[in-house]
């Protein structure tokens, strides 16, 4: 627990996959601990106070150094200007036209044509910036959709 705190807190949907190793590497060590007799204690807690230990470091050089944070971090993508879907920018983000538009519908979004912005973070959130007063002319419901293929061409 002391461990846990002392590398930070942080929300369980802002786990990044650095995060998931972390975890998977400590319950591994804890686990073969456990599991096997013969494989005392004490190396179990070597070994999670080492991958903490260079998880802070981690930490620290990215706090530190922002080439350090480029490399380790995804960049925020644009998904959404002016209620197009910007397919361009699809792949550097992994994520698909299905994807976005269930994020967006998840964030109350009916209709395309209201999203300003809609960027995708790295927790894998979708923060939305909206049109104060929308058309309405693209919905996104799944009723609606014919092609999502040719979605945003529709305009």
């Amino acid at each position: 627990m002391l461990l846990i705190k002392w590398i930070g807190k942080r929300a369980v949907g802002n786990l990044g996959s650095a995060d998931i190793l972390l975890i998977v590497a400590m319950g591994s060590a804890v686990g073969d601990a456990m599991f096997y007799p013969t494989i005392p204690l004490a190396v179990a807690l070597t070994v999670i106070s080492l991958v903490a230990a260079f998880q802070k470091l981690v930490v620290d050089l990215q706090i530190k150094y922002e080439s350090v944070r480029k490399l380790t971090h995804l960049p925020t993508t644009k998904l959404v200007e002016n209620g197009k879907l910007l397919k361009e920018n699809f792949p550097a983000a992994d994520i698909d036209n299905e994807d976005v538009l269930m994020l967006l519908r998840q964030s109350g979004i009916r209709d395309l044509s209201v999203v300003q912005h809609a960027y995708y973070e790295r927790s894998g959130a979708l923060s939305i910036f909206k049109y104060e007063n929308g058309n309405l002319i693209t919905s996104i419901l799944p009723e609606d959709i014919e092609d999502i293929d040719t979605f945003s061409s529709k305009k």
